[in-house]
């Protein structure tokens, strides 16, 4: 192999890699954008961080494209009207192929009402779509771990 030959091929594999770590870098950025809009809720603003396709997974089933998902967080709003704050530990985040990230993470939240507080935690796993100055969730599954009040807690079972 030429030197010529050896330094585009050298170019070509930073290329590569320079891609994928921006993609990987707008995949966590919008997990944070996700976790901020849950603490101010739009479900219309929070739907369009899906791609038009794009399915969320909850304990309660799969909900696709703009409107379902957008109709899920409505729901989820009214039935819990309590005000949160989102937390999201460190993401590991990989790429799949070009344009695509698995991305996987804890996630924390606290919550306040009119009658106390509460918390909870779990985890997001997350294939997100990216090109240059965007990224959307092709899928997000969401796996609530433990959510309570203060008064009941966490406590261990005998």
């Amino acid at each position: 192999m030429s030197t010529e030959s050896h330094l585009q091929a050298t170019i070509e594999q930073l290329a590569g890699r320079v891609a994928a770590l921006e993609s990987e870098r707008a995949a966590a950025g919008l997990m944070h954008r996700y976790a901020a809009q849950l603490d101010a809720p739009a479900p219309e603003k929070l739907a369009l961080l899906f791609a038009d396709d794009g399915a969320l997974v909850t304990r309660l089933g799969t909900f696709r494209g703009h409107d379902e998902i957008g109709g899920f967080f409505r729901t989820a709003g009214g039935t819990d009207p309590s005000e949160k704050r989102h937390f999201v530990c460190q993401p590991e985040v990989r790429s799949i192929s070009t344009g695509l990230v698995q991305l996987d993470c804890y996630f924390g939240y606290t919550a306040r009402a009119a009658h106390g507080s509460g918390l909870g935690w779990g985890t997001y796993s997350a294939v997100i779509r990216t090109e240059v100055g965007d990224a959307r969730f092709e899928s997000l599954a969401i796996d609530v771990h433990v959510g309570t009040d203060l008064a009941r807690g966490w406590p261990r079972e005998h």
